[in-house]
């Protein structure tokens, strides 16, 4: 749980400057193509200290040095200036719904040994996999569908989607937090 103040700082520094500090009207591809990688290594690590199984921590091990050249490789050959990497941002959320079904899958294997009304921990991978469920389809055709005109109705109607989706996970997180907070002070 220490990583997602760090996650949580990679978010806020971006989506703070681009709010509040450059106002104007910017492509921001290059900035997202570091920061989103960057959210997943931290996604990946946070499952990586909570895995109890050897073979998730090996898979979360491969998975993050997998997204390192994945991300480096389409960036540089596969993604031309300007546009989100795609590539990357399919491959990162397709590995974390992995490495997410995993560790409920560790958590279902003993469900008396852990309480799932009582781990706040549990709702914050379920709120992650919802959004990356739902967004996958968004980001993969998001180059497209923002550059393709014609679909503008389909494209508003993702970004909404997305939004909505951005608010479920970062008030999950909140309550998450606050949940932790409060019950640490119980003890």
């Amino acid at each position: 749980m220490r990583i997602y103040p760090i996650l949580l700082f990679i978010i806020v520094a971006v989506e703070g400057y681009y709010k509040f500090i450059n106002t104007r009207y910017y492509n921001n591809a290059t900035v997202y193509n570091i920061q989103i990688p960057l959210q997943y290594i931290c996604y990946l690590l946070i499952l990586y200290f909570a895995a109890a199984g050897k073979g998730l921590k090996l898979f979360l091990m491969f998975a993050v040095c997998g997204v390192v050249l994945f991300t480096l490789t389409t960036t540089i050959y596969f993604t031309p200036k300007g546009y989100s990497n795609v590539l990357s941002y399919s491959f990162c959320s397709i590995v974390i719904i992995i490495g997410i079904v995993w560790k409920f899958y560790e958590m279902l294997k003993n469900p008396l040994e852990f309480n799932f009304l009582r781990n706040p921990f549990f709702y914050m991978l379920f709120a992650f996999l919802i959004f990356n469920l739902g967004t996958l389809p968004y980001f993969t055709m998001a180059n497209w569908l923002y550059n393709n005109r014609s679909y503008r109705h389909f494209y508003d109607l993702l970004v909404s989607v997305m939004s909505v989706l951005n608010y479920l996970l970062y008030t999950t997180y909140s309550i998450a937090f606050i949940w932790i907070i409060l019950r640490k002070g119980s003890y």
